[in-house]
């Protein structure tokens, strides 16, 4: 008899959980979303000079290391393989820099393996966005950009890839965090952190939201010290927000524009009498958007967009994240008091046009200011040099009727080579245009190489022929 009510009590212990289940839904299933959304993806497949064996280019580059230059030499092209995204139906691809840079031509695949040649529309190296178009008659499978924004920690998120060549992959998991910086060479950072299996061979793939929605853009992986490059939980990808904001300057203008808010800042360190680290306003450049702002020298940054600023790094790559004219709210200490700034970011170029600081250790020359163009030097001016560029000298003032005002030259101008030969440092740059009355300077303006040549030879001759 007891064994008989134990039963019955059992069973009556299972049909009250089981109705206390009844109105949960059941375990996630994503084979409908994913037979939508597999098709928009590709297999890139880049044909590239090497000087690491293909096993060590892709482990280089899906762990977001520099690889090592490569040798001109076509002969020695192997290939290297990665994953895209469609975006629009003409053929339009998201992928990584990484996946397509060095490329002696591209291939696409589709997920009904029709094979297609790609060409690049545009890369950008600070952030590892590139775009690329299939050469083929559309249309082709598209997927929706969604809105990164509005991702949550803890949200399911769905990953296609190529995984060691395994094609057409898909993999599942959850948004773990926001906001990831400071992991890969990368200058702008703001990464989606996911669980979701992403291997090498899935750099460039797109991560979508339940509703097949682009949200990201897989790009780096994290293998422990010692590990073999695979998934260890932990995945970045680009948001969709910056990635399409950025193919959308690279399609329509060839450039991507970077933000700057028109000041200087420093480390402000915490203290006993202030736990907060942050950054230090150390300069306001006239007519910027901080003086609009109201922000004055002193302030120090603690907050902005509602993440802690602990460093004048930390509020660099936020306002690089972020783009140009966007709205950002700065939590602003002054003395005692603490308020809120809200300010909106500009083009970095247009500070070329403003009154930039001359520092007394700056070298004269040809009626120019110039100091070295090293990161160091342009980071508080909210400018850059792209990685594999020639730093050179950056010119911050010109002056009036002066040869170098008469062959052209315009603060915020990069001199980058002299007679041909690059101008990497002072030293280099001195020693070029010492003996030279008429030095033919390469310049990087906005992107653009152009030439002058400023007249210094002849006292009393501000000669000088204008940039080309």
């Amino acid at each position: 008899m007891a064994r008989k009510l134990g039963r019955i009590a059992m069973l009556a212990a299972l049909a009250a959980a089981g109705s206390a289940l009844a109105g949960e839904p059941p375990p996630p299933s994503f084979a409908d979303v994913a037979e939508r959304v597999a098709p928009t993806a590709v297999y890139v497949s880049a044909r590239k000079v090497r000087t690491l064996s293909p096993g060590l280019e892709t482990l280089f580059r899906d762990l977001a290391l520099p690889v090592p230059p490569s040798p001109d030499d076509p002969d020695a092209a192997t290939l290297s393989t990665g994953s895209g995204v469609i975006v629009r139906p003409d053929g339009l691809v998201l992928t990584n820099h990484h996946v397509v840079d060095g490329a002696l031509d591209l291939a696409v695949t589709l997920y009904d393996r029709r094979e297609y040649p790609a060409t690049v529309v545009g890369t950008d190296a600070r952030t590892d966005v590139a775009v690329i178009r299939i050469e083929g008659e559309g249309p082709f499978p598209a997927a929706p950009i969604g809105d990164s924004d509005a991702v949550r920690v803890g949200d399911w998120v769905l990953a296609v890839g190529h995984p060691f060549d395994f094609r057409f992959s898909v993999s599942a998991g959850i948004v773990s965090a926001r906001g990831r910086r400071n992991l890969a060479p990368d200058e702008i950072q703001d990464y989606i952190q996911t669980d979701a299996a992403v291997n090498p061979g899935s750099s460039g793939g797109p991560l979508f939201n339940l509703r097949g929605e682009v949200v990201g853009i897989n790009t780096a992986i994290f293998s422990p010290a010692g590990a073999p490059a695979r998934s260890a939980g932990i995945a970045f990808a680009i948001p969709s927000r910056m990635a399409w904001r950025v193919a959308t300057e690279l399609i329509d203008t060839g450039r991507v524009a970077r933000a700057a808010l028109g000041l200087v800042a420093e480390d402000s360190p915490a203290t006993p009498e202030d736990p907060r680290p942050g950054a230090e306003v150390t300069r306001v450049l006239p007519g910027g958007p901080a003086e609009r702002a109201g922000l004055l020298r002193g302030d120090v940054i603690v907050a902005a967009r509602g993440e802690p600023v602990s460093s004048a790094a930390d509020l660099r790559g936020i306002v690089l994240a972020a783009g140009v004219d966007a709205e950002l709210s700065l939590a602003v200490e002054r003395g005692e008091a603490r308020r809120t700034v809200v300010v909106r970011t500009a083009d970095a170029a247009a500070l070329g046009g403003m009154d930039l600081p001359v520092p007394p250790d700056a070298v004269r020359w040809g009626g120019l200011a110039l100091i070295e163009a090293s990161p160091g030097r342009l980071a508080p001016l909210g400018l850059w040099v792209e990685p594999d560029e020639t730093p050179g000298m950056l010119v911050l003032e010109v002056e009036a009727d002066s040869p170098g005002a008469v062959a052209g030259l315009a603060a915020g101008d990069r001199l980058v080579e002299v007679n041909g030969a690059p101008a990497a440092d002072l030293a280099a740059f001195l020693d070029a245009v010492a003996d030279d009355p008429a030095p033919v300077l390469t310049l990087s303006r906005d992107g653009t190489r152009l030439h002058a040549v400023p007249v210094v030879g002849a006292p009393g001759r501000p000669d000088g022929a204008a940039c080309r």
